[in-house]
Parts: C-alpha cells; sequence; structure tokens
C-alpha cells in the first residue's frame, strides 16, 4: 500500500456522500474512475510481479582497506510495454560497534525490456567481514496505487564481504627493519662441497674427504690442510603477530573505531612485510596459534592472496599473546629470524621475547605503543631494550593521523 492508495481511499467516502446527498451525476463518476483505477492498479502489480525479476545481492568476493565495496541486484523487466519504478533500501552497521546502523536508498526507473543491476556501494572501513545488515527493493505500479517488497537478510543471502589489509608499506620504520632483514639474509655455513670461495682452513681430522684436501698449502706447511667453503643460505622468517586493541571492551562508538584503527595498523604492517618479503624471495611463515599445519603455512609463499584472507578473517581480539605464540613453538633455529608485533606488552612476553632472541638468528619486535602506558609495560620495554631484542617502537596516533592527511608514516 502507498501513500496515493490510502488518500484514494479515504477519497471514496466523502464522493459517496456527495453523490448520495447532491445527487450529482459527476460525483458518481469520480466514485467508478476512482475504484476502476484500483482494480487496473491491482491487475498491474500482479503482472509486474510476474515480469519483473530480481536476483541475489551479488557482493564484491573481497576488497582493499580504504575501497568501496560494490553489492549488486540484478533486475530484468520483460514487459512488452509497462514501465516500472523500484527503490533499493539497504541497512548496515548493525554488527559494527564502531558507527550507528545507516542507509541509503537508491531508486530506479526501468522501461519495458530493461536488463541491468542496482548498485550499492559502502566503503570499507576497516579490516574484516563488511556485511549488509538487510535490503529491501520496492516495486511501485505506473499508477502508484499498490508496491511489492522483496527483503533480502544477511542471516539468508550472506550479504558479505573480506575486507583485506593494505600492504602498500608507508611506514619507514618497518621498511628500514626490513632492509636490515634484507641485508641479513644471506648467512654462511661451513660445507665440505666446492664452491668459489674458501671461508677458512683446518687441520685434517679422520673422517674428512680427501677431495677438500689444499694441497699447495699441506704441501708448504708439511702438514695435511683442509678447505672449508662458505655458501648462502636463506633464513627463515617467521611472522607472529598479537591484533588486541582491546576492541571487545568498549562500548563507545568513537573507542571503538579509534582501536579498529590501531588493529588496521597493526594487520597492515604485518601483511605489507609478508608482502616485501615474498617479492624479495624470502622464505616467510604466518604463526596465528590457530592450529595450522606446516601445509597451510607453505602454502602462503604459493599463493599471494592467502595471508591476507587469513588476516582478513581474523576475528578482532582474537589471537593469543606473543608469549603463548612464541611458547607453541617447540623448537628454535639459530639459523631462523622472527618479526613480532603487537600493541600489547607484559613482563612475561617480554620474557618470552628475551628467550626466543637468545636462540634465534635474529628477534625484531614491532611496539605499537599505546598513548598511555602501566608501569608493567614500561618494565617490560626495558627489559627487551636491555636485551639482545630489536625494538622497534610504533606511534599509532601518528600513523592515523599521516594516512589521514595522505602523507607518508612517520617513525618515532
Amino acid at each position: 500500500m502507498t501513500v496515493f492508495l490510502l488518500i484514494c481511499l479515504l477519497l471514496i467516502l466523502p464522493l459517496l456522500a456527495g453523490a448520495s446527498y447532491f445527487g450529482y451525476q459527476v460525483f458518481s463518476l469520480l466514485v467508478i474512475t476512482l475504484i476502476t483505477l484500483m482494480l487496473i492498479s491491482v491487475v498491474e502489480l500482479l503482472y509486474v510481479r510476474r515480469k519483473f525479476v530480481i536476483g541475489k545481492v551479488e557482493p564484491e568476493r573481497e576488497v582493499v582497506r580504504g575501497e568501496e565495496c560494490v553489492f549488486s541486484i540484478p533486475v530484468s523487466l520483460t514487459t512488452k510495454w509497462l514501465p516500472v519504478g523500484a527503490r533499493l533500501s539497504a541497512y548496515y552497521g548493525h554488527s559494527d560497534k564502531s558507527v550507528k546502523t545507516q542507509s541509503k536508498m537508491i531508486d530506479l526507473d526501468l522501461c519495458a525490456g530493461d536488463r541491468g543491476d542496482i548498485h550499492f556501494a559502502v566503503l570499507s572501513r576497516h579490516t574484516g567481514m563488511l556485511s549488509l545488515d538487510e535490503a529491501v527493493v520496492e516495486v511501485k505500479s505506473v499508477f502508484g496505487l499498490f508496491k511489492y517488497r522483496k527483503r533480502y537478510l544477511n542471516e539468508r543471502e550472506a550479504m558479505q564481504t573480506l575486507v583485506l589489509p593494505r600492504t602498500d608499506q608507508r611506514d619507514e620504520t618497518t621498511m628500514r627493519a626490513l632492509d636490515r632483514v634484507d641485508e641479513s639474509d644471506l648467512e654462511h655455513r661451513r660445507v665440505n662441497e666446492r664452491s668459489d670461495q674458501i671461508e677458512t682452513m683446518r687441520a685434517y681430522q679422520d673422517g674428512d674427504d680427501v677431495r677438500s684436501m689444499h694441497w699447495p698449502v699441506s704441501s708448504r706447511l708439511s702438514s695435511l690442510i683442509i678447505k672449508q667453503y662458505e655458501a648462502p643460505i636463506s633464513a627463515e622468517t617467521h611472522i607472529l603477530f598479537d591484533d588486541y586493541t582491546g576492541y571487545s571492551l568498549e562500548i563507545d562508538e568513537k573507542a571503538c573505531d579509534q582501536a579498529l584503527d590501531y588493529r588496521d595498523q597493526i594487520l597492515d604492517s604485518v601483511a605489507g612485510s609478508i608482502h616485501w618479503m615474498l617479492t624479495k624471495e624470502i622464505s616467510v611463515q604466518l604463526h596465528l596459534g590457530l592450529g595450522q599445519n606446516a601445509w597451510e603455512r607453505l602454502h602462503i609463499s604459493q599463493d599471494h592472496m592467502r595471508y591476507k584472507r587469513i588476516l582478513a578473517s581474523l576475528a578482532p581480539d582474537s589471537m593469543p599473546t606473543l608469549a603463548e605464540l612464541i611458547h607453541d613453538q617447540l623448537r628454535f633455529d639459530a639459523n631462523d629470524r622472527y618479526l613480532l608485533f603487537s600493541r600489547r606488552l607484559s613482563e612475561a612476553t617480554a620474557s618470552a621475547i628475551i628467550h626466543l632472541a637468545r636462540h634465534a638468528c635474529q628477534a625484531i619486535f614491532f611496539y605499537f605503543k599505546p598513548d598511555e602506558t602501566s608501569r608493567e609495560e614500561d618494565n617490560a620495554l626495558r627489559m627487551m631494550r636491555q636485551s639482545s631484542v630489536e625494538v622497534i617502537q610504533v606511534n599509532p596516533f601518528l600513523l592515523v593521523k599521516e594516512q589521514a592527511d595522505g602523507k607518508g608514516n612517520t617513525d618515532v
């Protein structure tokens, strides 16, 4: 039912009263015209319901944070001459604590034989799942007396898309740390195989391969000398991160939005670091503490989009602490390198990172320092700075502000 129909129904009573009281034929003609118009509109609506086809909501599969996600609904009108008017009303943000529930309306006029899509764009503000809560398509007949609607609910239609983290690394602090990773990627080890460069020589021992004998030096020193060579090896890089920012504990919209901004910075840094290393052909593994097997970690290097989808699929504040992730590592390889990202810090986490640094080739901790730190956090930071852990401190406030201004990030 439309407002126009309600007005027409209200007009019937005074028209009937005027026709019975005054006896004028004009009133009777108006009543008959109005009733005929309503009957035609009913037939028209039934006809349009058969000829106007509305498909399912088709969201984009995935978008990068900051881009617009376009939801589409295919429609087609197979009438011979009759046009229709359609309106899409979409509602979103009901499950997002960082914004109020929002809505948007789009009107569309279709002529006979038209086919197309109704498009609705939503800005992807934060990494994660972007969902439409509800979408309603209303179709009006030509006279506008009647309309029918088709309603879509997210629970039934899965009207959602994945918002991926950004991989364009703008933080100069992180970039300089990764440059040092690249420079130290060529480790050296002693091997007993032929190489172009001799690292050192030593006295012959039982079991040494005779082919490794350095005969000129041996004859000169009158003693058997073995040649040892160096060969480059690629250190395995492990990435561990903690995305906790307190979003799950916040109620205020502004505080929730700020917590998600901090989380975006962490995920962007993790995704950007992985992307950078994969382009440099550096072996990397992402550890989430969620029961990943070796095949899943290895598959990251084969499918560069996989790690972005994994990061985007994580619910906010769902990751264990860095201490728990480190304890899950059953063994440490002296050739391995660890990059750790977190905004949450405790003395237990600092102790675990220091223990990790003692057994690994390199440990770099990217600390997204909150605006206010507790005494325990200050003590933990002091512990790591006094150890062999390389602490890279990042100020999220500067990152958020400068990204909003469109400038490059500044390290602290």
